[in-house]
């Protein structure tokens, strides 16, 4: 069996949704549960790093 949500307690399956916290990783089932531990426990999450960026088009 997988690990329970941190949640909700139900099995966080086989690609459960982490979420890195200052007390350690946090396990979810699903990311209505990570949004809502995340929400309520004030967590802010790292941005995602900027997308590279697109060579300019040229114009014909």
């Amino acid at each position: 069996m997988n690990p329970p949500c941190d949640l909700c307690g139900l099995d966080t399956g086989l690609k459960p949704f982490p979420l890195p916290t200052p007390a350690g990783e946090k396990l979810f089932c699903c990311e209505g549960c990570r949004g809502i531990y995340q929400m309520l426990h004030q967590i802010e999450e790292a941005p995602p790093p900027p997308a590279p960026e697109s060579p300019p088009r040229s114009q014909p």
